[in-house]
């Protein structure tokens, strides 16, 4: 959290900023996750602090869409990394390395996880993780939820949904969330009206 303020008090431009969290804040935790058994509430209730944190630094409207705010920049969001996503994709890798790897030592961690309910295994069970699956694709299918998610909301889905149906370049339409000079205040603002969630003429 304390990196998360610092990042957040700079001058750095909206797209920045989220790519410093991502690069700056976010490892911070990703060591953590292949060592200490995180649980999904623990998770939420962090991402939950970091858009708080967001709101208070004028960076995230408060009424604006939660899911959009972690779907990529090139699809309409924000580009800003959830947590439970980072979690499940290291955990992945985890499970990937050990049961690929040939060394001895590896072998008898393998042997162990498969013998007891360790914290790897059931977290990789909880969430439902296929273990022969890559680690790109539980990424997308986790930004493809969430997309999914945004796009389905009766009012907050407007937007994405009449881009959809009219045949509009999205590409273009989006374009302006990938420039880096737009500051964050004016790039929150812009998304809440989008999202029907300000009053506008």
């Amino acid at each position: 959290m304390r990196r998360l303020r610092l990042v957040l008090g700079t001058e750095l431009s909206a797209k920045n900023k989220i790519q410093a969290i991502g690069s700056l804040v976010v490892p911070v935790l990703r060591y953590t996750f292949r060592i200490v058994n995180w649980h999904q509430e623990e998770l939420q209730k962090l991402d939950w602090k970091r858009r708080k944190l967001l709101t208070i630094h004028g960076q995230h409207h408060p009424k604006a869409d939660v899911d959009r705010l972690y779907v990529p920049r090139e699809q309409g969001g924000r580009g800003l990394m959830q947590l439970e996503a980072a979690h499940a994709i290291e955990i992945t890798k985890l499970v990937e390395y050990v049961d690929k790897k040939e060394d001895p030592l590896i072998q008898s961690v393998r042997t162990h996880q498969h013998n007891t309910n360790s914290a790897v295994l059931e977290t990789v069970r909880c969430l439902k993780i296929e273990v022969q699956r890559e680690t790109s694709k539980i990424k997308d299918s986790i930004a493809e939820k969430t997309k999914e998610r945004w796009h389905g909301k009766r009012m907050r889905g407007q937007f994405p949904r009449n881009l959809d149906e009219k045949l509009v370049d999205i590409k273009q339409s989006y374009r302006w969330l990938k420039s880096d000079d737009i500051k964050g205040e004016t790039e929150s603002t812009i998304v809440a009206a989008q999202d029907q969630a300000i009053s506008t003429n």
